[in-house]
């Protein structure tokens, strides 16, 4: 949560309230008086014009709202994740009640229309996709650039169904049962090798195919490193993908991307350099995986339009300008 007016405070956790089980099914009211006495002291701060933004906790958007109206400031809730799963809970009718955020902020199109869907009472909504950092995420020089003998397919996310990593595994196998080269990389997990794997990721991992390797957990520069290492980047979700983020990071190192048609991932490809799939289907993954490892003026051109397309309309800066043009109209009352 973060107080924007001319000066920013970021609020990492709601002290004792965050620590206590069960605090969902707490009485409204008395939640409430949890979460405004864990935030005293920003809504003492507050005055005429401050913006107040709130990621992903509707939650504290429904307690707070009023005391930051009453203050004379603004609310904005910026939602990461789909709604639909949390829908039918009584915490989201704040959202076209009075008191209500200002403004919503969306990270996809596809998310923004779910939610008028869902919430037909909400006003003042935006969709700003989710940017990269120039500073992490950037192409490899020409000259250094790694020649793979054999091309390195990439994938980074967490290693749940959802994610499509179980598809991603079956495309693999029938690449190698098509006598294909190619070899998968996935990080997404601390120590594959630890004696308590949850169920499904120790399910992954032994039924593998030998062209698919298991490489632990990476800091983000070590992840801007591993694109830059890689040839392809592969997305394999299954289910409405929010936004998709580690694509638009794939696009900043350029290398191409071969991605699913769900959620927001079809508005990231829009500008190129991502070859969509339809979702759970394993062929159609390692079609698609096939051409553009067998074809390398295919995986050059990807590349390049992914690159460029990351630097019309993802990178922090312009995204940031897009936050900004909100907040000033806000301060311009909409």
């Amino acid at each position: 949560m973060g107080l924007w007016a001319g000066r920013t405070l970021t609020i990492a956790d709601l002290s004792a309230y965050s620590k206590m089980r069960g605090r969902r099914f707490l009485p409204p009211s008395v939640r409430g008086l949890l979460i405004r006495h864990a935030y005293r002291d920003l809504l003492s701060r507050l005055k005429g014009g401050d913006i107040v933004w709130c990621h992903d906790q509707p939650y504290l958007s429904q307690a707070l709202g009023r005391s930051i109206h009453l203050r004379g400031a603004s609310l904005i809730y910026h939602s990461h994740d789909s709604l639909a799963p949390y829908a039918t809970r009584s915490v989201y009718k704040s959202f076209s009640q009075p008191f209500a955020p200002d403004a919503f902020i969306f990270v996809s199109e596809a998310m923004r229309q779910e939610a008028l869907n869902l919430f037909p009472g909400i006003k003042g909504t935006y969709a700003v996709h989710n940017g990269a950092d120039e500073a992490v995420f950037y192409p490899r020089q020409p000259q250094s650039a790694p020649v793979n003998a054999v091309p390195i397919i990439l994938y980074v996310g967490r290693l749940i169904p959802k994610k499509g990593i179980g598809v991603l595994m079956d495309a693999m196998r029938i690449l190698q049962e098509r006598h294909v080269e190619a070899a998968c990389k996935v990080f997404g997990w601390p120590d594959v090798h630890g004696a308590r794997l949850p169920a499904y990721v120790n399910w992954l991992v032994k039924t593998s195919p030998p062209n698919v390797t298991f490489e632990g957990f990476r800091s983000a520069k070590d992840i801007g490193d591993e694109y830059r290492r890689s040839d392809i980047f592969c997305c394999p979700s299954t289910w409405q993908e929010p936004c998709g983020l580690v694509n638009i990071e794939a696009m900043a190192c350029r290398i191409a991307v071969v991605a699913t048609h769900v959620g927001g991932i079809p508005e990231i490809a829009s500008g190129g350099g991502v070859l969509l799939v339809v979702p759970e289907s394993p062929v159609d993954l390692a079609n698609a995986l096939q051409k553009v490892v067998l074809d390398k003026a295919l995986r050059s051109r990807l590349a390049d339009e992914g690159l460029s397309s990351y630097r019309r309309s993802f990178t922090w800066s312009l995204v940031n300008t897009q936050y900004q043009k909100i907040n000033k109209g806000l301060g311009q009352g909409l």
